[in-house]
């Protein structure tokens, strides 16, 4: 297989961290304030703009031969939590979304909206993560603004995601809508809407981390818009459809985009919350019709099995560095496949517990390390 050429990309790593670490040293990070971090946020984009063609014309080498993940539905790594085993076991090259620019939003609205407090913390999280992926993982894992590199115009990928998210709508309850106001006419109540919902889909349509049967529609949209920053706020005196619909949008809106830009860019999505996930496999039968939309969502599906079934897998393990060597040596992802394709299984119409044994049984030297 040829070696891909991303020298210039594992240099703009370098430099980044620099830029991260510039701005991490000017202040103290607990005191930080919302200006302060969007004149941040500035710096950062116009280092990725002037770095743009190069990383677009290296990404698109180095996708052409290798299975290259992305993490995706996640704001960042979250390395203190271990989270870097379980990213790096599966594919080739794993990639980062820039995770200052997949939280700008929250400080380019006016000033007021919402509570930036919460966001501020946010920052905050994602900043010391940041620092730590480049500090000791910088040639492991690749920060880039895959954002930038995939959408050239904001305006017209919105307005995709919009139309298919209202495709989905209509398909859910079985009429057409042609916008958000056509529903809210239908609908008056959190009740209303659930009783129109076909079992499977109503169960499908989660919004938290913790298991939601028998939970109803309203209180799930109450719990998750409680946490959510700027929701409750920005939600406060509007009708609950018009609730339900923006908080229904960021989910099937995320996993959309996921699969866009993943198919754009020639990555895979690695997903590891259970709640995208879930809009996966709502959503996915509309693809896999596509060869290549049907790999990639393959992938992605096995790649979810094995971070529930290796759950806690890696807490003994006191060396990431020794990890890392043994997982590029045992090319997992192509021996499940494989094994997948010898036991004829077809993962889209179950048999997941076997999938996942295929894994236990291929990891079992990492539980016993």
């Amino acid at each position: 297989m040829p070696q891909p050429t991303i020298q210039h990309i594992q240099r703009f790593q370098s430099e980044y961290h620099k830029l991260v670490a510039q701005f991490s040293n000017s202040y103290n990070v607990n005191e930080l304030t919302a200006m302060q971090i969007s004149l941040f946020m500035d710096e950062v984009k116009y280092f990725w703009m002037e770095r743009l063609d190069i990383i677009d014309l290296e990404l698109e080498g180095l996708t052409e031969h290798n299975v290259c993940f992305l993490l995706s539905g996640a704001t960042y790594l979250n390395v203190s939590e271990n989270e870097h085993f379980y990213f790096k076991s599966l594919g080739d090259f794993h990639l980062l979304h820039d995770p200052f620019l997949k939280i700008e939003h929250f400080f380019r609205i006016p000033e007021g909206s919402i509570d930036t407090g919460e966001c501020v913390n946010l920052f905050r999280r994602l900043l010391i993560d940041t620092i730590k992926v480049l500090e000791n993982y910088q040639l492991i894992f690749y920060i880039l603004p895959i954002q930038l590199l995939a959408i050239e115009n904001e305006q017209e990928h919105r307005e995709l995601l919009s139309e298919f998210f209202m495709n989905f709508i209509s398909s859910i309850f079985k009429k057409k809508y042609e916008d958000q106001d056509s529903f809210c006419e239908d609908f008056d109540t959190f009740e209303d809407i659930e009783n129109q919902l076909e079992p499977y889909v109503r169960n499908r349509i989660v919004f938290n981390s913790f298991s939601e049967d028998g939970v109803s529609l309203r209180r799930k949209i109450e719990i998750h818009n409680a946490s959510a920053p700027g929701y409750t706020q920005l939600m406060a005196g509007q009708p609950e459809a018009k609730v339900f619909l923006v908080t229904l949008y960021s989910y099937v809106a995320q996993i959309s985009d996921i699969l866009l830009i993943c198919l754009m860019l020639r990555l895979y999505p690695y997903i590891r919350y259970e709640v995208t996930f879930s809009y996966l496999v709502l959503i996915m039968h509309t693809f896999i019709e596509d060869e290549k939309l049907r790999d990639m969502i393959e992938k992605a599906i096995v790649f979810y099995i094995f971070r529930k079934e290796m759950n806690g897998a890696f807490a003994h393990l006191e060396s990431f560095e020794c990890y890392y060597r043994q997982i590029c040596e045992k090319r997992a992802l192509l021996k499940i496949l494989s094994n997948m394709r010898e036991s004829n299984i077809n993962i889209f119409q179950g048999r997941i517990q076997e999938v996942a044994e295929m894994i236990q049984e291929l990891f079992a030297d990492v539980a016993t390390a």
